[in-house]
């Protein structure tokens, strides 16, 4: 098996160099728990953990899967009982979950996490999904449901999962068709329904899996505004917190998947037996039927979304490492420029360096944009300065479509690159790249497709308090162009940063034109949106990698040239020129197409798609 390996270097730079992580671990949530002084140690930790521990479930449960056997959802061997040692040793679901004392900054928490996620990404999916249902009961559930389901689900005793698809409404939740119906007693209604792809949905790894559940109740408003949110126990707990009957939630099937195959993604059935269980979880519906079930759901959605981006990042950038050090053992060809000369390693190549430049820029950038997303995160649920925290909560908002969204549509191609660096053997299931081609394919879908992510975007977060927020958004890319124009280093790339500033700011203009003149223009803003999406991220995440090559200027000229680091902040410089000068400029290139407008796409008659 070929050893798993991270970039421990770029996460430590990350925390202890770039964000203010001191500020975060300052607050009252957190300054009696860590310290900047206990950083190394946990992503060391972390590291041999997922080295020694975590990695070598990936290609067995990959080859295994999941079986389902007589209802039941079997994992392949090793995953129970990683998964007992990671919640039961500190490095589950309490160290994110906000209902935990040991709860940590998201900063760094899913530093580690991350390692995690790239030496099994199907493992730590039951991780994340027990968290977010854990934090939803936390945020909504009364005094009794904590009481009833938090201790053993942060334990991992119990697992969590999300229910939102149906097999007629996926994306168009709204349409969902599970029903709720009362009873005698006001929280307890009785669920009837089917969901499907259902992640964790039924495995034999917990004692109890609790389902957070959509469904509309009797009389319920239509679209998604009648729909409720119900704990739904695979076996009922009874008021003592002891495990009780079966909660009649029947495993129909597990999906046969490209990838992941170690993630049972299930299709269950709730109340054949007219006796499943659901605990409602806020208000009954009003008089008008409405509930506030997806407003609470979305709370665990947007984490998902974030995490779905962070996931992606982690298995671009573990591909990304075995290619470069593949590049590096494997000998062949000479150089173009002296034929003569002896074979050498594929790294000193002119084309497979540019193939691990272009592979190392996107992952540290898409890495700057997830983290600048988590400090925002951190800043907006813990900070005592309250303006402070609003606006990080917006800026928050704003980056989650732009994390779910260019990290999950760019780790496809990153993969691709490093089977590409693998040659031939990329192809074969000897190396372990062409695994994570298949593993990651899913994350553009996840917790809602590319186009819904991009059409939240510009329908929706462009728009906010008339526009002031997302033109506030811009005004700090403005004035981090404003302050480092000044710089005698980098002025080739603030110039380049500036045009592509300009040109978003010239794509939010034509958007507005296109909602001004709605009936006529309406139909180029989803056409567009996942372009403009692409433009805003690819902005940002070359701000992030422009900072910290400043950050990793100033530290060469502080070390001198005795800098026993400066391959390291050497890369990170060549990072940040080689995105700007290489992959920033699709920019301007999009803004172009953009501007032309052309809507072929939807002229074009829908028969000539069809042969």
């Amino acid at each position: 098996m070929t050893e798993f390996t991270y970039d421990l270097r770029d996460l430590k730079f990350i925390l202890k160099e770039w964000l203010n992580l001191e500020e975060i671990l300052n607050y009252e949530r957190f300054k009696e728990n860590y310290t900047l002084e206990d950083i190394d140690f946990i992503l060391n930790e972390a590291y041999k953990i997922a080295k020694e521990v975590i990695y070598p479930l990936n290609r067995e449960g990959d080859k295994i899967g999941v079986q389902l056997e007589n209802g039941v959802a079997k994992l392949p061997p090793g995953y129970k009982k990683a998964y007992k040692f990671l919640q039961e040793n500190g490095w589950g679901s309490a160290n994110e979950s906000i209902a935990s004392e040991t709860h940590m900054p998201l900063t760094l928490y899913r530093a580690y996490h991350e390692m995690f996620m790239a030496a099994c990404p199907a493992l730590c999916s039951y991780i994340k999904l027990t968290t977010g249902a854990a934090n939803l009961i936390y945020r909504f559930g009364t005094e009794r449901d904590k009481k009833l389901f938090l201790e053993k689900m942060l334990s991992g005793q119990w697992s969590g999962t999300m229910c939102l698809t149906e097999p007629h409404a996926g994306s168009d939740v709204g349409e969902a068709n599970t029903r709720a119906y009362p009873t005698d007693d006001p929280r307890i209604y009785k669920i009837k329904g089917t969901k499907m792809f259902i992640t964790g949905g039924e495995v034999d790894m917990t004692e109890n899996i609790i389902h957070m559940v959509l469904a509309r109740p009797a009389g319920g408003a239509p679209g998604t505004k009648g729909l409720g949110l119900f704990i739904v126990p695979k076996i009922w707990v009874n008021g003592d917190g002891s495990l009780g009957e079966p909660n009649d939630v029947t495993c129909i099937a597990v999906e046969s998947k490209m990838g992941l195959k170690a993630s049972a993604t299930a299709m269950l059935s709730f109340g054949d037996s007219d006796h499943c269980r659901g605990i409602l979880v806020g208000d009954p519906p009003d008089r008008e039927g409405r509930s506030q079930g997806l407003a609470m759901m979305f709370h665990m959605m947007n984490e998902s979304r974030i995490g779905t981006g962070h996931n992606a990042l982690a298995q671009m950038a573990a591909a990304y490492y075995f290619a470069s050090r593949y590049a590096a053992e494997r000998i062949q060809g000479r150089p173009f420029t002296d034929p003569k000369a002896d074979r050498v390693p594929i790294i000193r190549h002119e084309d497979v360096k540019r193939m691990l430049m272009e592979m190392k820029s996107r992952v540290e950038g898409i890495r700057a944009m997830i983290f600048k997303g988590f400090y925002y995160l951190d800043v907006a649920g813990h900070s005592d300065d309250k303006e402070k925290a609003k606006k990080c909560r917006w800026l928050g908002e704003i980056l989650t479509p732009l994390i779910k969204t260019y990290a999950s549509e760019t780790a496809w191609s990153v993969v691709a690159q490093a089977i590409q660096v693998h040659g031939g053997v990329g192809y074969t299931e000897e190396y372990p790249v062409s695994q994570y081609a298949r593993d990651v394919k899913i994350l553009t879908i996840w917790e809602g497709t590319s186009f819904i992510q991009a059409l939240d975007l510009v329908g929706r977060k462009m728009r906010m308090e008339g526009g002031k927020l997302f033109a506030a958004w811009l005004g700090d890319r403005e004035e981090f162009i404003a302050k480092n124009r000044k710089l005698n280093v980098f002025q080739a790339e603030i110039k380049k940063l500036e045009k592509a500033y300009e040109c978003v700011v010239e794509i939010k203009k034509i958007l507005e034109g296109y909602y001004s003149n709605f009936s006529e223009k309406g139909k180029l803003v989803p056409l567009y949106a996942l372009r403009v999406l692409s433009c805003c991220a690819q902005l940002f995440v070359a701000e992030c990698l422009l900072e910290q090559a400043i950050v990793s200027k100033r530290k060469i000229e502080e070390a001198g040239p005795d800098c026993h680091e400066h391959h390291f902040y050497a890369g990170k410089i060549a990072s940040a020129k080689y995105f700007i000068h290489n992959i920033l400029p699709n920019v301007y290139t999009l803004t172009e197409i953009i501007k032309c407008a052309d809507a072929s796409a939807l002229e074009c008659p829908e028969e000539s798609f069809l042969t």
